[in-house]
């Protein structure tokens, strides 16, 4: 069970919600699940259910998800995108978000033997030179100490804007990671 009520229905939400906050309920889960006869939110979006206690603050978070993860250049690489994901979720310990995300990453081309070698990432022979350049740099990003010549190795790969984006990913996953530390859609409270 959750240290939070997680509101995956409208109905969930709890005490009683006054009317704006019943139509900041009914944006979210109309722009979460669009035509929807009974919306629900799934279980590998607990964080977007947790978030819904606040109904705003969801509704700009899974719209700033989906702009990052559908529109920018540097995550249409998939495969990338989820190894700065799951490198980050080693990095802060986050397994609720590392487990519900095993799957996305593997069919994204990220199979469960290099997940698991995350942690070993440095003396693993799996990771090719373009993965070990983002393990690497999420790495740095999450320390808050990002080498100068680690930042011209990223801008080289990928261009600033690449680099820009690429950063954004880490950034965003990383409030992902700490809140659902924080609030553990799958602890016993």
């Amino acid at each position: 069970m959750a240290r939070v009520t997680l509101v995956n229905k409208p109905d969930d939400y709890p005490g009683s919600p006054d009317d704006a906050t019943r139509r900041d309920l009914a944006a979210l889960f109309d722009y979460l699940c669009p035509r929807m006869p009974n919306p629900e939110i799934d279980s590998a979006h607990a964080g977007i259910a947790i978030a819904a206690h606040i109904p705003k603050l969801a509704l700009q978070l899974a719209k700033l998800g989906g702009l990052i993860a559908g529109e920018l250049a540097w995550c249409q690489r998939r495969d990338l995108r989820e190894l700065a994901i799951q490198s980050l979720n080693v990095h802060f310990k986050c397994d609720y978000s590392f487990r519900t995300r095993m799957s996305t990453a593997s069919a994204a081309g990220i199979g469960i033997e290099l997940q698991n070698a995350l942690p070993f990432w440095k003396s693993s022979t799996l990771f090719d030179d373009e993965q070990r350049l983002v393990i690497e740099y999420t790495h740095a990003v999450v320390t808050g100490e990002v080498p100068g010549t680690l930042f011209s190795r990223v801008v080289d790969q990928y261009g600033e804007k690449g680099a820009i984006e690429l950063t954004t990913v880490v950034a965003f996953w990383s409030f992902w990671a700490r809140f659902l530390n924080a609030t553990r859609p799958d602890a016993a409270t």
